[in-house]
């Protein structure tokens, strides 16, 4: 087989490891906080963090983070934390990244989940997240039938 064909194989099933995994971890981290320990949280701050980007060709993308900054106690002292919830919360809408964090407000009390054996690893929501990395899984097969036709008529 020739090596382009290998390499476009091995690629394609190399990301949907990675994807595939992400999704998944963040899955089985979302169903855990749902036993966590919780306690009152007090928000320091609420802002969607805007990224832009621009790819090759002079295209620019933007995405909406929601972060919310907040305190809580836990293991015996006060630590911060930023985690929304388990996965990638990034949206290409304004709108939907400001009703993320419309609960959130700075001054709010929200619930904080922990985990009691890394008091530091907290969340505010365990919702499972969406599919957007099983959808960047699905794209290395892209790779993998690109690989595929390159050693079949290579």
């Amino acid at each position: 087989m020739e090596p382009v064909a290998v390499g476009l194989i091995l690629f394609g099933l190399l990301w949907m490891a990675a994807f595939g995994f992400a999704h998944f971890r963040a899955v089985g981290k979302a169903k855990a906080a749902e036993s966590w320990p919780v306690c009152q949280g007090r928000v320091v701050s609420s802002e969607v963090v805007v990224e832009e980007s621009t790819d090759r060709e002079g295209g620019t993308s933007t995405w909406y983070n929601p972060v919310v900054t907040y305190a809580y106690n836990a293991g015996g002292g006060e630590l911060t934390g930023q985690r929304l919830r388990f996965g990638n919360y990034r949206s290409a809408s304004r709108k939907k990244a400001e009703a993320a964090l419309a609960p959130y407000s700075a001054g709010g009390t929200p619930m904080v989940r922990y985990n009691p054996e890394k008091p530091q690893e907290c969340v505010l929501e365990t919702k499972k997240p969406g599919p957007l990395y099983l959808v960047m899984a699905a794209f290395g097969l892209l790779f993998v039938v690109m690989g595929a036709f390159w050693a079949a008529n290579g």
